[in-house]
């Protein structure tokens, strides 16, 4: 059975873009943060608790509204805990499955706040992205087109580079000056 790995950086680091590298060299890869977008919209228990927690403005119609959501949380960080609270055991329990399923020495879990919410510690492995915030930011802003302090209140929200560094297994520098793929081959081969 495949070991549990995780895969983790701040906001606009490139975990998504790592992640899809260690996917095309044969590594399962679940994206925790785009499951739970899934679970949002599909799982009526979490809607319910959403609601019951937001109120019934966070949802249009049958999907969540994460804009005025984020508003929410992000600004309120015992909000953020709540919720995170109510949603991670839904995405590990579906990420339990889809490991299962796979045949492969380990599977990755994609999550941008993996140490944050004591899901690390499930983890054998940890590989950590990180970026200068300056680029972050730019990569954000040209993603999402939020303005910059939305960006550096959810950056605010995150553990810092430094921190996650030091509890990672593994770090990957995705800095636009640094080739990524090399970083990925060298933690697969000591991953495997």
């Amino acid at each position: 059975m495949a070991y549990f790995a995780g895969l983790t950086g701040g906001i606009g680091s490139g975990k998504t873009l790592v992640g899809k590298v260690f996917s095309t060299m044969g590594v399962p890869v679940f994206n925790a943060d785009e499951e739970t977008k899934k679970l949002y919209d599909t799982d009526a228990t979490l809607r319910a608790q959403l609601v019951n927690l937001l109120g019934e403005e966070v949802y249009d119609g049958p999907k969540l509204c994460r804009k005025r959501m984020a508003e929410r949380i992000f600004a309120d960080s015992r909000l953020l805990e709540k919720v995170n609270a109510l949603v991670h055991p839904a995405v590990m329990e579906r990420f339990r499955a889809y490991a299962a399923q796979q045949n492969a020495p380990y599977v990755l879990m994609e999550s941008a706040i993996l140490f944050e919410c004591g899901i690390a510690s499930m983890m054998r492995k940890t590989v950590a992205v990180t970026a200068p915030e300056t680029l972050r930011l730019q990569r954000v802003q040209q993603r999402d087109a939020l303005p910059e302090e939305a960006i550096r209140l959810r950056i605010r929200q995150q553990w810092t580079d430094e921190r996650r560094n030091a509890a990672a297994d593994f770090i990957i520098v995705n800095d636009g000056t640094q080739a990524v793929l090399p970083q990925v081959i060298t933690i697969h081969k000591q991953m495997c």
